[in-house]
């Protein structure tokens, strides 16, 4: 039976004994049922992963103990940043989920000329713990022990006003390179461009195209944008990283 795993942002020591957040209490006692005795994994986001068992439950807490720690490193050689234009909520959270699932670890959301869902200066704070919980909960099931990071949405025209000492690339229909065909040496990290549901306007582009883009093709078909963003991430990562 798997052990289940939870990410915890602190500090730990082997032999360590601390009273569960109750955020981890309430999933881990009051939806797993976990008892006193059995094992849990818990990891902070800093790499590795430690080995603990609950060693006290009461009506409201759980307390765990440490017994061990693995330097267990599941992350890709290649660092990737998704620069998603943000998408309706449910495709959204589909996007970072399996992004996150992929190995990325940098998620930026992007506001674009066709963007549907539009977010106002005070719902911002509001959309990024959304979305974190969402990269919480992807790293918990795919094992990551690295904590990808969600930056604050951005125009593209910051986003190409901001400096990456990489490759950046931008997904679009036409007769472009694909990705499984480009360079291996190609320079990294890599940043991976995707449109909203009715994609990049033929001017955003053409700019993205102007500030030294790459774009990229999945070949004939149009897929979506949380399908797109899947797709271009697996081949990123079998062409230059560990699948």
């Amino acid at each position: 039976m798997r052990i289940p795993r939870f990410y915890v942002p602190q500090p730990f020591a082997v032999g360590q004994e601390f009273t569960l957040p109750d955020t981890t209490f309430r999933h881990a006692v009051q939806v797993l049922r976990l008892s006193v005795g059995e094992s849990l994994i818990l990891f902070n986001g800093e790499g590795g992963e430690y080995l603990a068992q609950i060693s006290n439950i009461s009506k409201r807490s759980a307390s765990v103990q440490i017994d061990s720690f693995s330097a267990i490193d599941t992350e890709s050689p290649v660092h990737l940043t998704l620069v998603q234009a943000v998408i309706k909520p449910d495709k959204m959270d589909f996007a970072l989920q399996k992004a996150v699932e992929l190995g990325a670890n940098t998620i930026q959301p992007l506001i674009t000329q066709r963007s549907v869902v539009r977010i106002g200066k005070e719902q911002v704070d509001k959309k990024l713990q959304h979305w974190e919980g969402i990269v919480v909960a992807a790293c918990e099931q795919s094992g990551r022990t690295r904590m990808p990071i969600v930056q604050a949405p951005l125009t593209l025209e910051r986003w190409l006003a901001t400096p990456f000492a990489g490759t950046r690339m931008i997904l679009a229909p036409g007769d472009f390179p694909r990705i499984n065909a480009l360079p291996s040496d190609l320079s990294t990290p890599i940043a991976l461009l995707i449109g909203p549901e009715g994609g990049f306007t033929d001017a955003e582009v053409e700019t993205c195209v102007q500030a030294g883009v790459m774009p990229v093709s999945l070949g004939p078909r149009i897929l979506r944008a949380e399908t797109a963003s899947s797709a271009a991430l697996a081949l990123l990562q079998h062409r230059f990283g560990d699948l």
